[in-house]
């Protein structure tokens, strides 16, 4: 028995609901998006398309001939319709169009599909793409999907797929993100923990060095001592000098000496 896909049981669940699904031949009660992306079309073109009308940024992300400009509105005026009637959000903004479900954007749009066509008249150009009268409605998110004319269904007729899609473009989305926080959240304990380490590692090679230095400032003060003690006969005053500055440099003791203030003790050793 064939497994029906998860895919395959949302549109069935879609198609059974309430929804204007029927794209009409001619607009009825337009949403104003879409009477704002009629006047464009009806006055823009898109100079890296030749022959293709294009709506304004800030408006339905629309790029067709002028022939296929009424069916662009007339399927975008039915997909947002269905959209709102679903609970979810059309949403304009000024890098494209979004179809927001909860909190995920996916970014959509509608385009007249182009062939790249051998010119002769043009220097410096040995191509350029044409449209070729075939629609597209797209789901250009990270996920990605498109709808055209099949040989059994129009465009129009695969609103219940394209609604199902997006659902579950948006719930595996959801599922990507709750994935990615994990491994975000994994990624940041494990840099934090490392960068404690490396900090406990550098205090730790620093105690020690410090440990080694004090050691070695000892020895060399005890050295020093033992060598004042085997000096014949020492001048008082040259004596007095000798052990201030053996116990400027004793680190148990560690003399203020105005003449060695600004002098690294291990510098002597």
């Amino acid at each position: 028995m064939k497994q029906v896909s998860e895919l395959d049981m949302l549109i069935k669940q879609i198609s059974r609901e309430k929804l204007p699904f029927k794209v009409p031949e001619r607009l009825t009660r337009p949403d104003l998006l879409i009477v704002a992306a009629k006047e464009s079309l009806a006055k823009l073109t898109d100079p890296n398309f030749p022959g293709m009308a294009v709506t304004a940024k800030g408006q339905l992300d629309i790029r067709v001939t002028t022939g296929n400009a009424g069916r662009a509105l007339r399927f975008m005026d039915t997909l947002i319709k269905c959209v709102r009637a679903r609970g979810y959000r059309y949403s304009v903004e000024a890098d494209g169009n979004y179809i927001v479900i909860r909190q995920i954007k996916l970014r959509v749009n509608f385009r007249e599909r182009t062939s790249r066509i051998r010119v002769h008249d043009k220097p410096y150009q040995e191509y350029e793409w044409q449209p070729n009268g075939n629609v597209v409605f797209r789901l250009d998110s990270r996920l990605k999907a498109e709808w055209q004319d099949l040989k059994t269904q129009l465009l129009e007729e695969q609103l219940p797929k394209v609604l199902a899609k997006l659902e579950l473009a948006a719930k595996q989305e959801e599922e990507y993100l709750a994935n990615a926080r994990v491994w975000q959240d994994n990624w940041e304990r494990q840099r934090k923990a490392q960068a404690e380490w490396d900090a406990r590692q550098r205090e730790e090679l620093k105690g020690f060095k410090e440990l080694i230095d004090r050691a070695k400032q000892w020895k060399q003060a005890s050295l020093l001592r033992e060598y004042l003690s085997a000096v014949p006969d020492p001048d008082s005053d040259w004596l007095t000098w000798a052990r201030h500055k053996i116990d400027w440099l004793d680190p148990f003791v560690m003399a203020e000496d105005e003449w060695l203030a600004k002098t690294d003790r291990n510098d002597f050793l």
